[in-house]
């Protein structure tokens, strides 16, 4: 292994989720956490979604999840439906408060990172574009 990778990665992660701000506690000055979020955004972009779903597809701890959706059901922002199939699966679904919510957030992060590469030029917004989807498959193999 190239002796360097590690530190760089590392040194970059630092770097971007300073530049981003996931380091708060709560994203983009709302009440929810990054993994708040990433549910919100699971579950609205996908139907018939089941917790184990977003816990597969985050990758994040089931305890964690699991609270995470309880704080979302108690502010009113999702449900749980019942699977006609099997009473066992509860798929989650964004109420209307919930879509409103997510949609915000959403935007916001649209915004930030619209500032974030608003001063590059088109060049190299392409090149930025390129690179990270470079990095995407070099990571993943994809």
């Amino acid at each position: 292994m190239y002796k360097d990778v590690i530190a760089v990665c590392r040194e970059f992660n630092r770097f971007y989720t300073s530049i981003i701000g996931v380091l708060n506690t709560y994203i983009l000055e709302s009440d929810y956490s990054l993994t708040e979020a990433r549910a919100m955004y699971e579950i609205y972009h996908h139907e018939q979604i089941t917790a184990r779903q977003i816990m597969e597809l985050i990758r994040v701890d089931e305890g964690y999840l699991s609270r995470s959706i309880t704080k979302l059901e108690k502010h009113g922002l999702l449900k749980k439906i019942s699977s006609k199939q099997d009473k066992r699966t509860s798929f989650l679904e964004l109420t209307k408060k919930g879509k409103e919510v997510f949609l915000s957030l959403d935007q916001k992060a649209t915004d930030g990172i619209a500032g974030l590469v608003a001063h590059l030029s088109v060049k190299q917004q392409e090149e930025l574009v390129s690179s990270l989807e470079k990095v995407k498959q070099l990571l993943t193999d994809q």
